[in-house]
């Protein structure tokens, strides 16, 4: 893995910067205001310089950036005299002239105080007056999923999965009149499943989806078509290939042309486009209709840590055309492919490396670019700040999304708080001042920058504070006039997170050209909608407090103000007033968080119903809720599919709504909690718990809990006719067949209703070859379900089949299941399994073992001494051994290179042909590392060792590293009387890398070992006790405070170890040991 860094240009005013990546004309601004027609003022400016990344100056050429043009950040509050929607998601945007046009699941806009107007997928509305454009009515039968005007505003071209609009059988693509939203008849384009994405031209219309045809001509995925004629162009033929995305999905996620309209960039779930690997983005010439050469390797080099699914999801490209942020979301948090945005230049070849990878902990829906700024929008709640680590905060392989652990708290000052939508720096990747906020559920997952404003969809309702409907504008017009009497809050900066009951200091800038005079503060928390008073520490309405002003009457002066507040949101207002009566007419405004580590938020959990099918509208839900203080209630919520959420009269609507519950014991550290639940409707829903504290805290997250509601729906049901019969939960013998043989699978699946799909799983479990979700196979295929039945699969019974590949020798594992209309799923038990064997008769698979099978973290250099023995019945032809650096993904290549791409490297033989013979391999490691090295024996026959049990091992191969210890200060000491029945853990870890976890481990006098939950078992191997992780403040630095505590535990005596482990996963030799008792 590369490693992209930005370099410190200096930290006046945030200023971070990286060379190479397109720069705002040679400034940052702190605060920056329009003079009147198209100019503007800078206050606090700080140069650009540049630095280094991947070993060299990165440079690249910054042009004028022509559109959008203007310099200024957006507004972070959007208008509020603008149409709402109040339902649906929003899919897509798009402006001609002053009209907006807005594409999504919706069904109805209203304009402000006036009545519901229905209008479903695609409306409109004027910019200008605020007002819905009543005579824009196109109807459609099927979702739109993106809309793209023509480069001169007189048509609309729509994708989704309609078959009609307007009346007018047009299927999944349309050519619309702006005006009136009518098709226009002379274009015509028929594809034969969902259209997803659009980018057009003077020239030609480029439709992304999940058609395999276009107007009957094969067009797998892409398409180009006459923008007159919706004709299909031949010479543009550049099929998408290679479902990686969920479950299989091959789609276009976005399609953008650059400003010039010399390229097109394609964001897609393929592997393959034009039958060559660019895996998540590939950019094509538009003037030769072929695929560049550009190719980026990050996703091929890191899919194998996500489940080998692709989680690309958005992408746009700079108004100068210099580089590309594509983004990515609803995978989980892990860089640098999932839950990041990534900056590409839009120039190279092969194995282009990125310019920043940006991390936000959770997904990234939109992106919008603009010579500024980079904004983005989805479900994040943090972003990096200015001086965070590179090439991104926390460790790789920890989640700090919101609900994982203590989320971004725990990473300090190197994040900032960011709910839904935000703002980066085009050179840096890092947190720009803009944060307005969103309610939204799943997040924002449209954007559109305009010269005028930016244009924001998601499915929330309230945005910058302000609630607007689905759709927000943060429209540039709403900035007001500079002001000779200026106000500037430098720190904290937006959205930093400050430890509670703290001392910290407010500070900024005044201006005032006849002399400040002072500095007003207010401070409110957001939550109560109280002010600080003057003496620093009550709360009450509304307040001013004076700043300390260093010089008061000059014209230019810093102001301070030293508080300490408790644990909450916090909105802080400055205002500066002058000598000559006159002041700031706008407030400066700054959003910070205080926390509370000394407090740890709670943790909910949901036990019960189980996931899946639930037969009754009616139940009762019931979970149990922790925290170190005392859990004080419970909010709950249920939500269905189209994001309605149960109310209190017990309907549903399109508002969020939850309700409140005590814990079965209140104020306990451990509790039982239960709901009873009356849902109006069956159908898909989901329930949220959520536990508080005694102190207010809420969990960071909560507990989810997925049903399908149905008091007819079962489950789909599966069996397998061939090779040979097996009926679940029956299960079949084991089935045998000759290597190089090929074996048909093949079987039914039936459901009541009717079925969506039908999917198989089939992995040799000897030499890792796997069927991936795109029925790819390999060796280096990561192992998925792979659709056996037709994309829109709508039949109560469905014969499926599957003909494999010739078979290597091995262990072959097959599965089949089925999903049903409501998305039940076939249960594990009741899936169709075989086990398969391809195997030379009457000759045994061989068997090779390491001589070493553990952990060994005292390697010194980058060299390893590998060494053991192989058998086989007829004789040993080889040992094959494979090196994994667990740390990128990557294996040790025969030339001793390191690649993502599956490789062994042969080990030397005693006695080649033996039946039993020892073996050797000593080898130099490319690079540092978490090395898993298995070893497998090959017979005379070319059979594969079936087991690599015995056959394991794992080296930290960090030369130079220190083992992590723990500081004196730790508890307990030898001897520790605990009364209260519970033992506490805490202290302080410290590494020269990083700190990963402190492991706790607690026995009592009769060898018994205890677990996370307090159950004390004897381990089968004496002495072999559980480890316990504790609560670590700082994960990932290194130092950071530990602490644990167990739950309450029978009197007696018990040894208590400690062992603190890196970030390398190297352990302290030995842990801390001490006595104490409890009673």
């Amino acid at each position: 893995m590369q490693v992209w860094s930005r370099t410190v240009a200096g930290l006046v005013a945030g200023a971070v910067v990286v060379t190479g990546v397109p720069a705002v004309a040679g400034t940052v601004a702190t605060k920056l205001t329009a003079t009147g027609a198209g100019t503007t003022v800078q206050t606090g400016a700080a140069a650009l310089s540049g630095g280094a990344a991947l070993g060299a100056a990165r440079t690249v050429a910054t042009a004028a950036q022509v559109v959008p043009g203007d310099t200024r950040l957006v507004p972070s509050v959007p208008r509020t005299d603008t149409p709402r929607i109040t339902n649906g998601e929003i899919t897509d945007l798009e402006v001609i002239g002053n009209r907006v046009f807005i594409a999504g699941t919706f069904t109805s806009i209203a304009n402000v105080g006036g009545t519901t107007i229905a209008q479903k997928s695609l409306a409109s509305y004027n910019l200008d007056t605020g007002k819905v454009d009543t005579g824009f009515k196109p109807t459609f039968d099927g979702s739109v999923e993106a809309v793209e005007a023509s480069p001169d505003g007189s048509a609309l071209y729509v994708t989704g999965s309609f078959n009609t609009v307007g009346g007018v059988t047009k299927r999944k693509i349309v050519k619309l009149n702006p005006t009136t939203g009518a098709p226009i008849a002379a274009f015509t384009a028929t594809a034969n499943a969902r259209g997803t994405a659009l980018a057009v031209s003077s020239t030609a219309v480029y439709v992304g989806g999940q058609f395999t045809t276009v107007n009957g001509v094969s067009r797998p995925g892409l398409v180009a078509l006459n923008p007159t004629t919706g004709a299909v162009d031949t010479g543009f033929n550049l099929p998408l290939t290679g479902g990686i995305g969920v479950g299989g999905m091959l789609t276009v996620q976005q399609l953008k042309l650059t400003h010039d309209r010399s390229k097109l960039l394609v964001v897609h779930t393929g592997r393959q486009i034009a039958g060559q690997d660019r895996y998540g983005v590939a950019l094509i010439n538009t003037a030769t209709k072929a695929l560049l050469p550009w190719r980026t390797r990050l996703w091929e080099d890191n899919l194998s840590f996500v489940g080998g699914i692709q989680r690309v999801f958005a992408g746009d490209i700079a108004p100068d055309d210099s580089y590309f942020v594509v983004t990515s979301g609803s995978g989980g948090d892990r860089p640098p492919i999932n839950d990041t945005a990534i900056a590409y230049p839009l120039t190279g070849a092969d194995n282009v490396q990125p310019l920043w990878v940006s991390r936000h902990f959770d997904s990234v829906y939109s992106v919008a670019i603009t010579a500024t700024a980079v904004y983005v929008g989805g479900h994040f709640s943090w972003q990096e700040s200015p001086t965070s680590n590179v090439p991104w905060p926390g460790l790789d392989n920890v989640g700090y999304g919101t609900g994982q652990g203590l989320s971004g708290y725990g990473l300090g000052d190197q994040v900032v708080r960011r709910d839904h939508l935000g703002a980066l720096d085009p050179a840096t990747g890092t947190a720009l001042e803009w944060n307005p906020g969103s309610s939204s559920y799943e997040g924002e997952k449209a954007m559109l920058a305009t010269p005028r404003g930016l244009l924001v969809g998601g499915d929330g309702n309230t945005k910058g504070g302000k609630t607007v409907g689905r759709v927000g504008f943060f429209d540039l017009n709403t900035v007001p006039a500079p002001s000779a009497v200026d106000t500037t809050i430098v720190t904290p900066i937006e959205g930093a997170v400050k430890p509670a009951n703290e001392s910290f200091t407010l500070s900024g800038q005044a201006l005032a050209p006849a002399g400040v005079t002072r500095v007003q503060i207010e401070i409110q928390n957001r939550n109560t909608k109280q002010y600080l008073q003057d003496d620093l520490k009550t709360w009450g309405a509304a307040n001013t407090i004076n700043a300390t002003v260093a010089a008061v009457n000059a014209t230019s002066t810093t102001w301070t103000l030293p508080v300490s507040l408790p644990s909450g949101l916090y909105q802080i207002q400055a205002k500066t007033f002058g000598r000559n009566s006159t002041s700031d007419p706008t407030k400066a405004v700054k959003k910070i968080e205080t926390f509370r580590f000394d407090d740890l938020p709670p943790s909910t959990r949901i036990d019960s119903p189980p996931g899946g099918l639930l037969a009754t509208k009616s139940f009762l839900a019931t979970g149990t809720a922790t925290d170190d203080k005392g859990v004080g209630s419970l909010i709950y919520s249920f939500r269905t599919a189209d994001n309605r959420y149960l109310q209190d009269d017990g309907t549903v609507a399109p508002v969020y709504n939850t309700f409140r519950g005590e814990p079965d014991v209140i104020g306990a550290l451990s509790t039982t909690w239960q709901f009873e639940v009356a849902l109006p409707i069956e159908g898909q829903w989901r329930m949220t718990a959520t536990a508080v504290d005694t102190a207010g805290q809420s969990d960071l997250r909560g507990d989810t809990r997925d049903w399908t509601v149905s008091s007819t729906g079962v489950p789909p049901t599966v069996a397998i006719t061939a090779p040979v019969p097996m009926t679940p939960p029956t299960a079949a013998a084991p089935v045998t067949v000759g290597p190089g043989a090929t074996v048909t699978f093949a079987g039914t699946a039936q459901d009541d209703d009717a079925l969506k799909s039908v999917e198989i799983y089939l992995r040799n479990n000897t030499t890792r070859e796997a069927l991936a979700a795109d029925g790819t196979w390999g060796a280096d295929s990561v192992a998925a379900y792979y659709r056996v039945s037709p994309t829109n699969l709508n039949a109560a019974s469905y014969a499926w089949s599957y003909t494999t590949v010739p078979l290597t020798p091995g262990v072959y594992d097959f599965r089949v299941r089925a999903t049903d209309s409501l998305g039940l799923t076939t249960s594990g038990t009741s899936m169709g399994r075989l086990t398969v064997t391809a195997q030379v008769p009457g000759d045994a698979f061989p068997d090779g073992r390491l001589s070493f099978t553990g952990v060994d973290q005292n390697v010194d250099q980058l060299h390893l001494n590998l060494a053991g023995t192989a058998t086989d019945d007829k004789g040993v032809q080889s040992v094959r051994v494979a090196l994994r650096d667990l740390d990128t993904g990557r294996y040790v290549q025969p030339n001793g290179t390191m690649a993502a791409a599956f490789a062994t490297v042969n080990a030397t033989l005693a006695a080649p042909g033996a039946t039993s013979t020892a073996f050797t391999l000593s080898i130099d490691l490319p690079t540092k590392g978490e090395y898993s090295v298995e070893a497998w024996a090959v017979d005379t026959a070319g059979q594969q060792d079936g087991s690599t049990s015995g056959a394991t091992a794992r080296y930290l191969v960090y030369p130079g590293d220190l083992d992590p210890r723990l500081e004196p200060s730790v508890t307990p000491v030898e001897g520790q009387a605990y009364t209260g029945g519970r033992i506490v853990v805490s202290g302080r870890a410290v590494d020269d890398v990083g700190m990963l976890r402190v492991d706790i481990q607690i026995s009592n006098s009769a060898g018994q070992g205890m677990n996370a939950s307090g159950t004390f078992s004897t381990p089968g191997t004496p002495g072999n006790f559980p480890w316990i992780a504790s609560f670590l403040t700082s994960p990932g630095s290194p130092g950071s405070n530990f602490a644990y505590t167990s739950p309450v535990i029978p009197a007696g005596t018990y040894t208590v170890s400690i062992r603190g482990v890196d970030n390398y996963g190297q352990v302290q030799q030995p842990p801390r040991t001490v006595s104490v008792t409890v009673s």
